[in-house]
């Protein structure tokens, strides 16, 4: 059985990655036998918008360093360029391309020896009447690095999942079918989406290969203001039917390597994959002295789009709590609440990953001001519990504004829907306790 690559695509929007946290992230997929890290942060203007342009030594160096890294650590570092979004101009093509000749043979000049070409997320009618210049945009780039030493290149086209495929999307798809060193990238049957097998067969009839999966999962530039902590049970099949899995994290890196430590578990060993034994390694990974308190906390930050989406999932957000509301059982529901302020506790006073705690302190201090609001509420003292969810409202977390590059919000955090909920009804149902 040929090994999977497996590992990381930095393809989030939002504010991006310093160096420090993507050093940081190619020793962790070193530390657990992954082996890919794409270079692809959507808010890197040099990735993007000012593709055309050279990048300068500050961060050039940077680049050079994690190559560097990464080839120390057998990881394989691809840096991909997208000039899908201020798009290239085909009618100056020949010098549009040997910008990217030039902006390929910098980065090859410091050590990177993958490449990928994005052109996700363009307009569709426009990429079907210009489809054949991408055809000629890929070769081209494939002849100019079938010196370099990956001969490979990562593509990425503007129609990247199941739900988008149409009678334009068949025929781009055949003009790219069979063309040596050439790997196609996939989301699935949606943007963002839980795995499915029969997806990534669809996937192989319109591209006659397997596909190289992008897993829009934990990211959340589509969900902000939220983190997601997960447990991975979102597939429906332990075989495996695709050549790679690389995988989108959150704004939030350290957070992040809950999900790929999960994932990682599950690509080395599908058939005995067991979700929630692998979901507390993975944090007692991230910190070991304070995992139970984390698994404690978890289930208040389910929420993305692909446990929405999967219909299969055995593990529910703050479902005890839930369970408990729906059975009317108010003195389960204040030891539920007190187990999880308790633990948020602990792991204030406990924690010893600083960068992880960075990340998270402004949601937990949130959840434990909403959870003290449910529980007042539920002890009739409504005027605290007013006071404490106004406190949870105050919590905020540093982005990027959508469709922006470099305009900063402060925007406050979310936490569980659940308990949201139960606090609203509490508080419009007050004579019902």
């Amino acid at each position: 059985m040929t090994e999977i690559k497996k590992g990381v695509i930095e393809g989030f929007y939002g504010i991006p990655w310093t160096f420090e946290q993507r050093y940081s992230m190619i020793n962790f997929l070193s530390d657990i036998n992954m082996n890919q890290y794409i270079y692809a942060p959507k808010d890197d203007p040099y990735h993007n918008v000012k593709w055309r342009d050279l990048y300068p030594d500050n961060k050039l160096n940077e680049l050079e360093k994690l190559a560097k890294l990464a080839q120390r650590k057998n990881i394989n570092f691809v840096w991909a360029i997208h000039p899908g979004q201020n798009l290239i101009d085909f009618s100056d093509y020949k010098n549009e391309i040997e910008r990217i000749y030039k902006k390929y043979e910098q980065l090859h000049n410091i050590g990177i020896k993958s490449f990928a070409l994005c052109m996700d997320d363009v307009d569709q009618n426009k990429a079907y009447e210009q489809r054949e210049y991408h055809l000629q945009l890929v070769k081209n780039i494939l002849n100019f690095i079938s010196d370099f030493e990956n001969r490979e290149l990562l593509f990425v086209h503007p129609w990247y999942n199941q739900s988008w495929i149409d009678d334009k999307a068949c025929s781009y798809f055949d003009l790219f079918k069979n063309i040596k060193n050439l790997k196609i990238m996939w989301t699935g049957y949606d943007v963002v989406a839980p795995l499915r097998y029969d997806a990534n067969e669809e996937f192989i009839k319109l591209a006659n290969q397997k596909p190289n999966i992008w897993f829009n999962w934990p990211v959340n530039d589509y969900k902000r203001d939220q983190i997601f902590m997960e447990v991975f049970e979102f597939f429906d099949s332990r075989s495996l039917n695709f050549d790679s899995f690389l995988i989108n994290p959150m704004n939030q890196a350290e957070l992040s390597k809950l999900s790929i430590f999960q994932i990682n578990e599950y690509l080395i060993n599908p058939s005995n994959y067991k979700a929630i034994e692998v979901f507390k390694k993975g944090l007692s990974y991230l910190d070991k002295d304070v995992a139970d308190d984390l698994y404690l906390i978890a289930d208040s930050f389910f929420g993305s789009d692909i446990y929405n989406r999967e219909e299969n999932k055995k593990y529910l957000e703050d479902s005890r709590i839930a369970a408990a509301f729906k059975a009317r059982d108010y003195e389960k529901i204040i030891y539920l609440i007190d187990q999880k302020l308790e633990a948020i506790d602990n792991y204030e006073s406990n924690y010893s990953n600083k960068n992880l705690y960075n990340e998270v302190i402004s949601f937990f201090t949130s959840l434990k001001y909403l959870l003290k609001a449910a529980k007042c509420a539920i002890n009739k003292d409504y005027y605290k519990a007013a006071d404490f969810y106004n406190k949870s409202k105050e919590c905020k977390v540093r982005i990027y504004k959508e469709f922006s590059l470099d305009e900063i919000e402060d925007r406050v955090v979310k936490t569980s829907s659940v308990l949201e909920e139960i606090y609203k009804k509490l508080m419009e149902s007050k004579e019902d306790l």
